[in-house]
């Protein structure tokens, strides 16, 4: 029986189709009445059903249609999102986003009817939902004859930009299958879309009282993916630099040049995207670029090649290589495979890919395709004689196995709908028969069998992967699994099981890989902090930094030696690294997220009394989203409770959570912060003056910040410690400055300069002082602020005669400050009376 949908043949007596999965029915041609496939009369009217017909799909009402739509948003998101639809208040997030648009639409409306064009629409609508969703995106409009898709929100995936390209590619061959379809059955003309793909930021708005979610652009992010989308010929995909920039390596991409769009003043570079490349992890990528050096980890490899000695003399072992993401367990299991490249064994290799964890038996194929040597695009026979031939060759039974095998790799006809068992059963004989080839394999020679990424496993390769653990003891079988923390598995107590974490490098091996990377040049000692503090030990976030700095012509090379070319606040936070970090944020559930977002504005450490008054939840349901958080390891504690602190475990993690969160949202945060703060540690809030005034800056309340910059700065001035009472003056003014210049205002203003003033004259930054006091000069005349304006001309008179040489001036600004400090018996008069002798006497 021919699925409708699909075209894909299903055995006569199937109910679903086992390509698509939709319900296969027997429409009666005389009464319409439903009959399920077998049936050989119909229910109804007793018609003869014998006679070939193709079973056709029931028509939905709009609800069905509704619910048809819904059920193919990635998993729990309705209900994350209805859960959380009262108050949201949104994020900024790096977002892929996507635009679809049928080619020709119009010119089909006039050819066919309305019910013909509602029927096509229908089909191209399933089609491009259903490819969105299986990589995880979201199609947040649907327009008249195509679709706005988004991947890496309101959910962040680490790899949104390859998911984007990966649904393009897969909208566009089934929509090529489906016009195929149309132009035979029903002499439609050809269908194709046009796609246009950008990464960049979004703002995911407030959602609203239904399932649909407001998405506002920061910049022209969605603008960009439309005008390519425009761009595009019909049956291609367009891609922005930025896209291309993130994908490069896992597709093979042809440059277009440089194209004008609306609204940009300068040309933007589009690439076509071509076909997928055979590289489809980050690692391999890496490697086809050119590896770094092989550092901190020899330990791990020489632990990994003692287990293999043992399993070549039949002692099956099993080797777990855990760590937190960009850790190098790849590139362990890469340095393993080569380090035994001369040994006579049978290594096989499944990787678990993020967006395949809806397909069952992922890692199992690709283990079976790497035995079997298949390769993509060879025909079911093909694959069938190879299948045979190679259980023949360890001397397995045809009978016992093949049909499971073939059925695993979507051989057509493999035999197993010929073998009456339950589902439960057929998995079982599925689990036994690739149990049967590997440990008859491992008799011919030893079998390292290697699964990479288990945290994206699906269930059923999980089931095999606990089968054959109870099964290598006594076996010539290594295990080897690489996974991130997160991952919960049970058979961390086997005798035979070796768990092997990766740690961040030290920094003296984070420095080695730097320089490797920059050419074993010389690097300026500020560049060397900047990449240690950002990267933390994370070799993958060095490689991604370094590469962002270069890009971005941040760091250049001068006589031997790479330093810095803008100032380090201006370097931004790759994209890549941002989307491996919101990605596990994005897992946490909404109370911890929202923990670990309001401790991204205190700072890295925060305390448990400070985020207990902020968050002000039960206690029990803080400690628990605080227990969430270590258990993720995202923070550690310190300390004993109620007087812990937590401090987020990568400065990078802090910094990106903090972007995420909206300027308003912020805003209100840090102003709690600071009140929470001042409840909290009034008896000692001398401590925490410097703190308050960048809390209330952050929260506009420029009124108090510039009264604790002003506290901040007196209590350095009383260790003389003026460079760092530089600072806090700055703060200030800069606060007064923003506030209405209502008469109290203005007076603060010329009290905060001058100030400024006096701290960098003391360590005589003369020009710099007296630009600080020029803006209110007027000012403090106008308002007769007599002891201010002694300052000011004691400033002045250092000015002219150190900086400018003008002794002239110098004396006359000295003579109107002691003049006035005279008048108000200031402490001044003696300094300027020494001063103004020094300087006579300097002259005779």
């Amino acid at each position: 029986m021919k699925c409708p949908k699909c075209q894909f043949e299903n055995p006569e007596a199937r109910k679903f189709c086992r390509e698509c999965g939709i319900k296969l029915l027997i429409i009666c041609p005389k009464c319409h009445c439903e009959n399920i496939p077998g049936d050989k009369f119909c229910g109804e009217c007793g018609h003869n059903l014998t006679i070939p017909s193709k079973p056709i799909l029931k028509e939905l009402s709009f609800d069905e249609k509704l619910a048809k739509i819904q059920k193919y948003l990635p998993g729990g998101l309705t209900e994350k999102i209805l859960s959380q639809r009262d108050r949201i208040e949104g994020e900024r997030k790096q977002v892929t986003v996507m635009f679809c648009d049928m080619e020709g639409y119009t010119g089909l409306t006039e050819k066919l009817g309305p019910e013909e064009v509602y029927s096509l629409m229908d089909q191209v609508y399933e089609i491009l939902i259903q490819k969105v969703h299986d990589y995880e995106g979201i199609v947040n409009e649907l327009t008249g004859d195509g679709i706005m898709a988004l991947f890496g929100a309101p959910i962040a995936l680490e790899d949104a930009p390859q998911r984007a390209i990966r649904s393009a590619l897969a909208i566009h061959r089934e929509i090529n299958r489906l016009s195929e379809q149309l132009k035979t059955e029903k002499r439609i003309p050809s269908v194709k879309m046009r796609i246009g793909i950008h990464t960049g930021p979004v703002v995911v708005g407030t959602l609203g009282n239904d399932l649909r979610v407001e998405f506002k652009a920061v910049g022209d992010t969605v603008n960009l993916a439309s005008r390519m989308e425009s761009l595009a010929e019909p049956g291609t995909t367009y891609v922005t630099e930025d896209t291309f920039r993130l994908t490069e390596g896992f597709f093979r991409f042809e440059a277009l040049g440089e194209r004008r769009i609306k609204g940009k003043e300068e040309p933007v570079k589009v690439y076509q995207v071509i076909a997928p490349s055979t590289r489809r992890t980050r690692f391999d990528v890496s490697a086809e670029r050119g590896l770094t050096p092989f550092v901190g980890r020899e330990r791990e490899l020489e632990l990994l090649l003692d287990g293999f000695q043992r399993a070549k003399s039949g002692k099956g072992q099993a080797f777990s290589i855990v760590s937190e993401a960009g850790c190098g367990k790849s590139r362990l299991l890469y340095e393993f495979r080569k380090a035994i490249v001369n040994e006579n064994i049978t290594f096989l290799e499944g990787k678990c890919l993020s967006y395949g964890r809806g397909v069952a038996y992922h890692p199992v194929i690709d283990i079976l395709k790497s035995n079997f040597d298949i390769h993509d695009g060879e025909g079911d026979q093909e694959i069938r004689e190879k299948v045979k031939k190679g259980l023949s060759l360890i001397g397995v039974d045809d009978a016992s196995t093949l049909p499971y095998l073939l059925e695993l790799l979507s051989v057509k006809d493999s035999g197993i709908d010929q073998i009456s068992m339950s589902p439960e059963a057929k998995k079982d004989r599925i689990n036994e028969s690739i149990k049967r080839l590997v440990l008859r394999g491992s008799d011919i020679r030893p079998l390292i069998m290697a699964f990479e990424d288990l945290h994206w496993m699906d269930k059923s390769s999980e089931d095999v992967v606990k089968n054959h653990l109870e099964s290598i003891p006594g076996s010539r079988v290594l295990l080897i699994f690489t996974y991130r923390p997160e991952f919960v598995h049970t058979w961390g107590a086997k005798s035979y099981h070796n768990q092997l974490t990766l740690h961040r490098l030290s920094n003296r091996e984070s420095l080695e890989m730097v320089t490797h990377i920059l050419g074993k040049r010389e690097i300026e000692r500020t560049l060397e902090e900047l990449i240690l503090e950002k990267t933390e030990g994370v070799p993958f976030f060095i490689e991604e930094f370094i590469k962002s700095l270069k890009d971005l012509k941040i760091i250049e090379q001068k006589e031997n030696v790479f330093q810095l070319t803008k100032d380090i606040h201006e370097v931004s936070i790759p994209s890549t690294i941002q989307d491996v970090i919101m990605a596990r944020v994005d897992s946490l559930p909404d109370g911890a997220k929202e923990v670990l977002q309001t401790g991204s504005v205190i700072e890295r450490e925060f305390s448990y009394p400070l985020i207990n008054r902020i968050m002000g939840l039960p206690e029990k349901e803080l400690l628990s989203c605080l227990y969430i958080l270590k258990d993720s390891e995202l923070l550690y504690e310190r300390g004993i409770y109620p007087q812990s602190s937590y401090v987020f475990k990568h400065a990078l993690t802090r910094e990106v959570v903090y972007d995420s969160i909206l300027a308003k949202r912020k805003k209100k945060v840090h102003e709690q912060i600071g009140s929470a703060i001042e409840e909290l540690y009034k008896d000692g809030l001398s401590e925490h003056y410097e703190v308050l005034a960048e809390h209330y800056f952050l929260s506009e309340n420029y009124l108090k910040s510039a009264e604790y910059s002003r506290l901040a700065g007196k209590k350095v001035e009383k260790t003389a410690s003026f460079s760092d009472a530089i600072p806090h003056a700055k703060k200030r003014v800069q606060c007064l400055e923003r506030l209405p210049q209502i008469v109290d205002v203005q007076k603060q203003v010329i009290d905060a300069r001058v100030s400024l003033g006096l701290y960098l004259a003391q360590m005589i930054y003369n020009a710099d002082a007296k630009a600080a006091i020029d803006p209110i000069i007027d000012l403090a005349k106008k308002h007769n602020d007599k002891r201010r304006l002694c300052q000011i001309y004691t400033i002045l008179g250092v000015y002219y005669c150190f900086v400018e040489d003008n002794y002239i001036e110098a004396f006359k600004a000295l003579e109107k400050g002691l003049k006035i400090s005279e008048e108000i018996n200031d402490f001044i008069t003696s300094v300027l009376a020494s001063c103004g002798r020094q300087w006579r006497e300097s002259q005779k």
